[in-house]
This record gives C-alpha cells, structure tokens and sequence, in this order.
C-alpha cells in the first residue's frame, strides 16, 4: 500500500511531519481530517531516487563548500528554496545534482530542511541534521548554519594536517621497499651467476636474499598472488567491526603518532560539542552524537557511556578523567572547571582551540620527530640487503689466489 509524506499544523499552530498509509491520496486526506488538523501538504511518498553509479557521495571539501554558500545565501535574505535551487544550477555531480533535486523538491512541497536532509543519512550525518532542526525550530538557521560551516572548516583542517603528516613517512618507507625490492629483482640475479661459479659457503643472509630472488623472477605469479592475498588480508582484517577496538587502541599506542591521534580526537571532541552546544543541544544528546561522529571506536564507546551518565546526574569532566589515555588531565579538568562556573560553552570552544594548536604544531615537527626512525628503518633494509651481497664478494679474491 503507497505511503504518503504530510506537513500539517496542529491546534497550537506547531508544523508536524510524518507519514500516513493509505489506498490513495484522498483517503489519506481523509484520515488526517479526522484529527481535525489542517493539512498544508501531502504527497506520496517517493520510493527513493535511483543513482546510476550508487549513492551520492560527498566529501568533506564539498560540505564545507556547500553550507558555506548556503548560509551566505540565508544570511542576505534568500530564502531555502531559492538557495537549492541555485545549488542545484551550479551542481556539477550526477549524483549530486540528483540529490538536491529532491530535496528541493521535498522542500517545495512543505517538508523542513531538516526532514528533507535526513533522507540522505549517507551524505548528512546526525549531528548536521540536527543542528539544522534546531536552527529552524528557533529561527536561527542563518546563524546555526555559519556553526556548521566553522566546524567543517575546523574539521577539515584537523584531517588534512593528519594526513600531511602521514604522507612523509608513507613516501619515504614506499620507496624504501622498491628499492629493496628493484635490487632483488635486477641486481641480485646477475651477482648470483657469478657466486655459482666458484664454490663459496655463501652467508646466510646472502642464502635467503638469493632464495628470495629467485621465488621472485621464476615463480612471478604465486609471488604476485601471495602479495595481492596479504594486502587484501591486511585490508579485510582492517575493515573487520570486531577487530575496529583492538586496532584503534593500536593506534593510540604508536610512538609520535599516538599523541597526534589523540589530540586529534580530543580536538574534534570539543569543536563538535561547542557547536552543539551553542545551537542549544542538551548536553547527553550532544554527547552521543559527537561519538558518532568521532571514527575512533573507544572514543564513540566512552562518549556513549558519559552521555548516559549524564541523564542519571553525572558531569561530562568527572566521567570523561577515568578515561586518561583518551581524555589528557588537563582537558578533563577544564571540564570540569567549566561544568562549576556555568561557561561550558566558552570552554569547549578553548579547548578545542588548544588542541588544534597542538595537532598544528605536532604536525610541524613530524619530520624531525620521525627521522631516526625512519633511518633506522632504511639502514635495516637497504644495509641489510647490501651487506648480503658484499659479504661473499670479499671472499672471491682468496679464491682467485687458490
């Protein structure tokens, strides 16, 4: 039976929006008459846009672009369905453009931002949504909008520094690896005709470098194979929902790493809850959905917990200081400070400053943080393999004497 998507104002004159099942459009209108509540729109449910190529994606660039030019738009008068519809034009996406097409036209119908967002959960988590609810219910979604926008931006910076500081290390061990692996591949072979020639007790490093060469150019498809099957391996054992804790507290405990990741966290912690916060989200809901919105499992798994805590009377800062390898005292403590005095607001909004401040400096320093271990890494490697093949060439002059 079709399902009916309606917009109607109760005896206060407060908007409800829901869904009704009916045979057709007139017997639902029937049925949402009888509780003699005026009707403003009905139409029936759409069974969902179909994409060619999946779900519309958006990243987070892309997020940040888009709330930005819609609360510029809101902030000098345009009205939302005339901003969608600009949005729309200036789409470029398939997906995309299909996606704000139906929400310009759920928009146009009588449906809130906030309901017309929520049907694509994939693009637009909770926490966005809500934030948009909140701003309409109030009158402020201009304002709640311009939140949203300095904490995509905050949140986009955050990442992008991370991953800055990933890609040193990355490059530097990726070609560490093919250069080992070039040396095995092209080099290694033609020493090795020469050790067969004479009859050298070759070391045992040389003995497995040779071996591996070997597997390497004459058994090239099972080396290929193998090496397909590990990555892949490595990648499904990564991606596994029960492994998730064990390699997030890994994560946690990595040498330099560790402490980025964690200011990382507690960063994005506290510019979300700020944002919540300001927009007039009770602090437990805030709370749980700052853990969905954090990637870390144990920091979702702590925050759920601290929300419920909070529902019975408990403070965030109090709850939070028995997580210490997840929460630093001094951000607990602040909390706390900021739970007593009534300035919870002021006070995320400062940690989160300061943590950002240490994720950008931490970031700065990486390379000099990473070096040694880095050389220590290449010197294994590359001496490694060196060594194996000037060993036995040191004896080759004893027996040309012979």
């Amino acid at each position: 039976m079709p399902k009916f998507e309606y917009v109607i104002t109760d005896e206060t004159g407060r908007k409800k929006e829901g869904t009704i099942t009916a045979s057709n459009k007139l017997k639902a209108t029937e049925k949402l008459r009888r509780k003699n509540e005026i009707i403003i729109s009905i139409t029936e449910k759409k069974r969902g846009k179909f994409f060619l190529f999946g779900k519309p994606r958006m990243s987070l660039q892309e997020k940040v672009v888009f709330t930005k030019s819609l609360a510029t738009m809101i902030k000098v008068g345009i009205t939302v369905t005339e901003a969608f519809e600009i949005i729309f034009d200036q789409a470029e996406k398939r997906g995309l453009k299909s996606m704000f097409e139906d929400i310009l036209e759920r928009i146009k119908t009588g449906q809130s931002l906030a309901s017309s967002l929520r049907k694509y959960n994939n693009v637009f988590s909770d926490l966005f949504v809500n934030m948009i609810e909140t701003g309409e219910e109030s009158g402020n979604l201009g304002r709640v909008l311009h939140r949203l926008t300095i904490q995509l931006e905050k949140e986009y910076e955050l990442k992008k520094r991370v991953f800055s500081a990933l890609i040193y290390p990355a490059v530097i061990i990726s070609v560490t690896i093919i250069m080992a692996i070039g040396i095995v591949l092209f080099i290694m072979p033609k020493i090795t005709g020469i050790f067969e020639k004479f009859d050298i007790d070759l070391p045992l490093p040389t003995r497995i470098l040779i071996g591996f060469s070997k597997f390497l150019t004459e058994q090239t498809l099972i080396a290929i194979g193998l090496t397909v099957g590990i990555v892949g391996g490595i990648i499904f054992l990564g991606k596994l929902k029960a492994l998730k804790p064990f390699w997030h507290t890994l994560s946690l405990k990595l040498p330099v790493f560790g402490d980025l990741l964690i200011s990382a966290n507690v960063a994005r912690f506290s510019r979300t809850i700020n944002s919540l916060l300001q927009s007039g989200v009770p602090v437990a809901e805030g709370l749980g959905m700052t853990g969905k919105m954090l990637d870390n499992t144990l920091y979702k798994t702590v925050l759920e917990e601290v929300s419920e805590k909070i529902v019975q009377g408990g403070g965030i800062g109090e709850n939070l200081e028995k997580h210490r390898k997840l929460f630093p005292q001094l951000a607990t403590k602040m909390l706390q400070i900021g739970e007593k005095t009534g300035s919870l607001e002021v006070t995320t909004k400062y940690i989160a400053q300061l943590y950002e401040k240490n994720v950008e400096d931490k970031t700065r320093n990486l390379s000099v943080l990473l070096e040694p271990l880095l050389l220590v890494f290449m010197a294994v490697m590359v001496g490694g393999i060196a060594l194996s093949i000037i060993l036995p060439i040191y004896q080759l002059p004893n027996l040309l004497n012979k």
